[in-house]
Parts: structure tokens; sequence; C-alpha cells
């Protein structure tokens, strides 16, 4: 549901709506069915967050009233959770939610399992095993984040000109591709970006394509 919709929703709530604007509203919830099931959705949300809230109150009142410890001085202070705090706390989780199925799809759509070659021996075959395995396991692992490490130390060393990883410089834009993949799969979009740029500049369809998907995220 949109942000226009919560805030709708919560000033009928609250009473809140002059007479067009009621009537109008009533309309929307009449005439969308999809609409309307969103509506009644978040207020079973919001009334079982109230529920939850009330009785966690009566919970604490309870112990209190319970307590002999009559030299100590309690003091409670329970603030009921506001229509508003409620209406802020389901519309921030459905924006995460949002976002991360948003991010998964992108990485979904974008993302390729590398070829695997047969070895022939030597440094280059090497590198190329340990590239692929990394790139491999940035779709198959839950916790990427040595994946990650590993590559942006490559993708580093590669712009600090490192001989040690001479052999690397080779593949220098498909680490960098399958990084900002990386990256994108674990929601950090300034990095996926800061890759991705690179790649857009130097013609890469795809790469300016997330850029924009990226942006739109936002």
């Amino acid at each position: 549901m949109t942000q226009e919709n919560y805030i709708r929703l919560e000033k009928y709530l609250r009473e809140q709506m002059t007479p067009e604007e009621n009537e109008e509203f009533l309309n929307d919830l009449r005439n969308d069915k999809e609409l309307c099931e969103e509506m009644q959705t978040t207020v079973l949300m919001i009334k079982t967050l109230k529920e939850d809230q009330a009785k966690q109150d009566a919970e604490i009142i309870e112990e209190v009233l319970a307590s002999k410890k009559k030299a100590k001085i309690i003091t409670i202070v329970r603030r009921t959770l506001s229509i508003a705090a409620i209406f802020i706390l389901i519309f921030g989780v459905t924006t995460l939610w949002n976002r991360q199925s948003d991010t998964d799809a992108l990485f979904e759509q974008y993302y390729v399992s590398p070829e695997i070659s047969s070895p022939r021996g030597g440094d280059e075959d090497t590198v190329k095993q340990e590239l692929t395995n990394l790139f491999i396991k940035i779709r198959t692992e839950k916790d990427i984040t040595p994946i990650i490490n590993r590559l942006q130390t490559i993708h580093d060393s590669i712009v600090a000109d490192n001989e040690e990883y001479d052999e690397y410089k080779y593949s220098q834009n498909t680490i960098d591709w399958y990084l900002a993949l990386a990256y994108i799969k674990v929601e950090n979009l300034e990095k996926a970006k800061e890759l991705l740029k690179p790649l857009a500049d130097d013609g890469n369809k795809d790469a300016t394509e997330i850029i924009k998907a990226i942006d739109s995220l936002k």
C-alpha cells in the first residue's frame, strides 16, 4: 500500500476527514477490491499491535500490584502505542520488505552463472578457478561476506597495480561485475553503483540499466 493510502486510512480512523474526503475514500474502497483488501490487512495489523500492547501493560501492572516491597516507590510510565506510531512502524517494515524483494529480483535478473572451463595448469588456470568458485558462491552461499571481502581485496589490488595480482587484471571487468551483484544481494547499493559506473561508461548496457534500477529503489 502506498504512503498516500496509509495517510488516508489514518485520517479516516482518526475521523479527521472532511465529508467529501470521507465519501471519496469509501467510494474507493467499494470500487477497488485490491485497495479494500490492503486496508483490511492494515487495520487487522493495527488491532493486533494494540491488543499486544494492552496485554503487556496489564502484565506489568499486575506484577507491580503483586509486589510486597512497600519501601520501594515504583513509577510506571507507559505510553500506549498510538495509531500514528503504528502506521510509521507498518510503513517502515513494508518499505524495507519491498526494497528487499526489489534487490533480490534485480540480483536474479542479472546474475548468470560463470562458465567453468577445464583447467590446463599454471597460474592463469588457478586464478580462473578461484574466481569461478567465488562467483558461484555469490549465489549459493547464505553469508557472502567472505566472498565480498575477497573480491574487494582483488579489486583494490588491481587498482593499486599490485604485481602479485597481475593475473587477475585480465578479468577486472568480470570481477567488478560480480562484486557489484554481490553488493546488490546484501543491499549495499552505493558500492554496487561505484563498481558499475566505469562499466557503464565503457558501454556496458546492463550496467547502465542496473544503475537506473538502483536509483529508482532509493
